[in-house]
C-alpha cells in the first residue's frame, strides 16, 4: 500500500533545517544546481534530501510514498489530480490550498503531442478595489454603462466553492473505498463561514476524515508552524523541516485510526 500527498508548495515540502533570518528564496528546495550549492555554502546547510509531512507520515505508517503536488497549486488543481490518478491500494492525503486561487488551461505545450497536450496555469481571483501583483486578476463583471449591478463577493464565493471541492472528493473517495485524510494546509475561513450557504456545506463534510475542518487559522500547517516557529525564515512562511515532523506528528493519530 503507499500514501499519495496531494497539495500545494507545502506538500512538496522543504529541505532547510533551521531558522535562517533574511532568507526569502527557500520555500522549496531550488531548481537550479548553483543556486542551491549557493545557499548551502551561504548558511553552512544541506538543501538535498528535502522532506514533507506526507513523507514522514509514510514512514511512520510502513507505506510507500508518492507526491502529486505543486508549488502555488490550486485547490481545482488539486481535485483534477485526485479525479486523474490510480489510487488504488492507496491512503491518500489531501492538504487543501487558499481559496482565491484558480487554474486556467493555457495554449503553452510541453511536448511533441502538442495537439493533445494540456498545460495548466493558476492565476489569483481578487476583488474590484483590490491592488494586483503578479497572476492576480481583477473580478469586476457586473458593470452595465457605468453602473454596478452587484459587487462581487469573492470571499463568501472561494469559501463556498472550496467546501464543494472538498465534498466532491470525500464522495469520491468513499464511492471508490479509498481511505484518506484531508487537512487545511493554507487558511480558508472555516471557523467563520461568511454565508449561510456555506454553514450548511461545512455540516456535510465528514469531519472523522478532516483534520480540525473549523479550527481558526493556529490549524492549519500555515498557522501552526508560525504560531511554534518552525517557518524557514522571517520573509518566507513556508514550513522548514521541523515543521513538516511536527505537522506529521499532529496529523498521525487521526491517520492511524482511519487506517
Amino acid at each position: 500500500m503507499k500514501l499519495i500527498h496531494f497539495g500545494c508548495s507545502f506538500a512538496v515540502g522543504n529541505a532547510v533545517p533551521r531558522y535562517i533570518p533574511g532568507l526569502k528564496s527557500s520555500g522549496f528546495v531550488p531548481r537550479r544546481k548553483k543556486e542551491r550549492m549557493d545557499l548551502e555554502q551561504k548558511y553552512n546547510i544541506d538543501l538535498s534530501k528535502p522532506i514533507n509531512c506526507g513523507k514522514i507520515l509514510s514512514r511512520h505508517l510502513n507505506l510507500k510514498y508518492k507526491m502529486i503536488a505543486e508549488n502555488g497549486a490550486s485547490n481545482e488543481r488539486i481535485l483534477r489530480t485526485v479525479l486523474q490518478a490510480d489510487l488504488q491500494n492507496t491512503f491518500v492525503l489531501v492538504g487543501l490550498t487558499s481559496h482565491n486561487r484558480r487554474e486556467g488551461l493555457t495554449t503553452a505545450r510541453t511536448n511533441k503531442y502538442a495537439n493533445r497536450a494540456t498545460h495548466w496555469q493558476t492565476w489569483k481571483m481578487v476583488g474590484p478595489k483590490d491592488d494586483t501583483s503578479y497572476k492576480d486578476l481583477r473580478f469586476d463583471p457586473w458593470v452595465n454603462k457605468g453602473n454596478r449591478e452587484f459587487f462581487p463577493a469573492i470571499e463568501e464565493e472561494g469559501q463556498i466553492r472550496t467546501v464543494i471541492q472538498i465534498l466532491y472528493m470525500q464522495n469520491y473517495f468513499k464511492a471508490n473505498n479509498i481511505p484518506y485524510l484531508m487537512y487545511n494546509a493554507l487558511y480558508n475561513g472555516f471557523d467563520d463561514p461568511l454565508t449561510i450557504e456555506c454553514e450548511e456545506l461545512l455540516a456535510k463534510v465528514d469531519q472523522t476524515k478532516y483534520f480540525k475542518l473549523q479550527g481558526d487559522f493556529s490549524n492549519t500547517q500555515h498557522g501552526f508552524c508560525l504560531k511554534n516557529k518552525l517557518t524557514v525564515s522571517d520573509l518566507d512562511e513556508h514550513p522548514r523541516m521541523q515543521g513538516h515532523t511536527a505537522w506529521a506528528g499532529e496529523l498521525l493519530p487521526m491517520a492511524k485510526k482511519i487506517l
